[in-house]
């Protein structure tokens, strides 16, 4: 079962664990600028919603969750930005 953080600027991550979902974080934003999120950073729910994007990235009318998006081989990763 995948836990999913927020970043808290835009961005959902999903991983095996808590620890192992920070660590993606750090990676990607480096150990500095997480430094200064991590206060901002929430656990949010599998059955949390967000909109489909097409194949032009353009928003769509559809919904999906974090859980239907998480591919678990793939590890930690971001599964969800609004970050452009």
């Amino acid at each position: 079962m995948a836990v999913f953080f927020d970043t808290g600027g835009g961005d959902i991550y999903g991983g095996p664990s808590k620890e192992a979902v920070l660590d993606a974080m750090k990676e990607d934003i480096g150990e500095e600028d997480f430094a200064e999120i991590e206060d901002e950073v929430r656990e949010v729910p599998g059955t949390m919603k967000m909109q489909q994007s097409d194949e032009n990235d353009e928003p769509t009318d559809e919904t999906t969750t974090l859980e239907e998006e998480y591919v678990e081989s793939l590890g930690s990763y971001c599964i969800a930005s609004s970050n452009q």
